[in-house]
């Protein structure tokens, strides 16, 4: 494959031909893809209380299970990122999502903990690059400034995809049992495969005739850019400060999947019905907050006001939200207290994915884009990993649950509102947008 050094700015390029209706459909399907793969997270947690009865797990190997799903996560993310560099995104997302499928049966076949362990491990491979992948291709679809709303579609795309699933599959498993939650998980991701086979293309904003990746500027006012190297943006403060506030972020997101619905039945005597409303309340923040906040700091943008103040200290403010409710949640008595803190703790950190994955965007060339994004997301995500077996051990390290889960809760706001400040401190675009100068000639250069 040839690597162009040289391209026009994206919206000035004659050869970019804006396909509105291709890149909205585009858009719904990653959309889709979203709330497929949030559902394929939430259910181990939903599936908890049956499948521990089933399997004997205590608290600390459920929280091992739990994150046994991240163990290639973070990896796989970044390998795969590197490969979007080269390989049509199409065909990447295609990829993973037979991943996906084919994951859930060996469970299905014969349920043990080691096919647990096994199954989930392959999900979080096959899952662990999907957010960088999506959003670098739904940016091959939409120019700079257009880009607020569909990042918010793909985060408002995993709130819906829980605030579906948490009935849905709840009423599966109270009626037919957590196999049936899984199948459905399984059929629905395979289904989603067949039709994006059919309909997924490459966008025309950084991609040459041939579906492959070129280099274009950052911005709609900018000339175009030689290629950076990748330690350039990985020098840059903004993009730790993204990769750190959505840390804080993704813990709330991790810790609220594995452990919220056991935690609303054990400690507040909530049915399985009422846990999975209260799952569904928060997944809805999750869609509103992002619906809400990516066209308000869209316009702030667009008027004139920088993108520090706009997206950075937005997407740290809401992390700061998030921990602190985290950390005041198992005080709150009253349920209408109890499901306000739910809804901030587990809904509001989510908001600060989609502006993350902007900020990043305005310090990493397009032809960086997909590694840039997939690492970033490996370093978001990694509590997946940690923050399910760190809150199992502090379950069953306290006298009793109550007390464990106060010691997780607190621990996790902490760090959460740590990695707010660290947000909210250092991401600035404008001070970390590549300054090479712009090549003489916007026309290819030969390799």
């Amino acid at each position: 494959m040839t690597r162009q050094q040289g391209a026009r700015p994206e919206p000035a390029d004659p050869a970019v031909v804006p396909q509105p209706r291709r890149a909205w459909l585009m858009a719904f399907m990653i959309f889709a893809l979203a709330m497929i793969n949030f559902g394929d997270k939430t259910v181990l947690g939903l599936a908890a209380d049956p499948l521990s009865a089933e399997l004997g797990l205590s608290h600390s190997l459920y929280g091992l299970v739990a994150s046994s799903f991240f163990v290639l996560f973070s990896i796989s993310a970044v390998v795969v990122g590197f490969i979007a560099n080269r390989v049509a995104t199409r065909w990447v997302l295609l990829a993973l999502a037979v991943v996906w499928s084919l994951a859930q049966l060996p469970l299905l076949a014969a349920a043990s903990v080691g096919t647990l362990f096994a199954s989930r491990v392959v999900l979080g491979a096959g899952e662990g690059p999907t957010a960088g992948v999506a959003v670098h291709a739904l940016y091959k679809w939409f120019p700079p400034r257009r880009r607020a709303l569909p990042s918010a579609l793909y985060v408002i795309g995993s709130g819906m995809g829980v605030f579906v699933a948490a009935p849905v599959l709840t009423h599966l498993i109270d009626h037919q049992g957590w196999r049936a939650a899984f199948w459905a998980l399984a059929a629905t991701g395979a289904l989603w495969a067949v039709l994006w086979l059919l309909i997924g293309r490459e966008g025309p904003f950084g991609v040459d005739a041939d579906g492959n990746a070129q280099p274009v500027s950052s911005s709609a006012a900018e000339p175009a850019r030689a290629p950076l190297s990748h330690r350039r943006y990985l020098r840059s403060r903004t993009w730790w400060g993204g990769a750190i506030g959505g840390f804080g972020a993704y813990w709330t997101v991790a810790l609220g999947s594995a452990f919220l619905p056991s935690y609303l039945k054990d400690q507040y005597g909530y049915t399985s019905a009422q846990a999975a409303q209260a799952v569904a309340l928060y997944a809805a923040f999750t869609v509103v907050v992002p619906l809400a906040v990516s066209p308000w700091t869209a316009r702030m943008f667009r008027r004139g006001v920088s993108s520090r103040r706009s997206r950075g200290i937005t997407q740290g403010t809401l992390v700061l939200a998030a921990g602190t409710a985290l950390a005041f949640l198992p005080s709150a008595d009253a349920k209408v207290g109890q499901l306000a803190l739910v809804a901030v703790a587990f809904g509001f950190g989510v908001g600060a994915f989609g502006l993350s994955y902007e900020t990043t965007s305005e310090v990493t060339p397009v032809d960086r884009r997909g590694a840039s994004l997939g690492l970033l997301v490996a370093i978001q995500t990694l509590p997946g990993l940690i923050a399910p077996a760190v809150t199992g051990a502090l379950i069953d390290s306290a006298p009793d649950d109550g007390s464990g889960y106060l010691r997780a809760f607190v621990f996790g706001g902490v760090l959460t509102v740590v990695c707010g400040v660290v947000a909210v401190l250092t991401v600035n675009p404008e001070r970390d947008a590549p300054k090479t100068p712009a090549l003489p000639d916007v026309q290819p250069l030969p390799a």
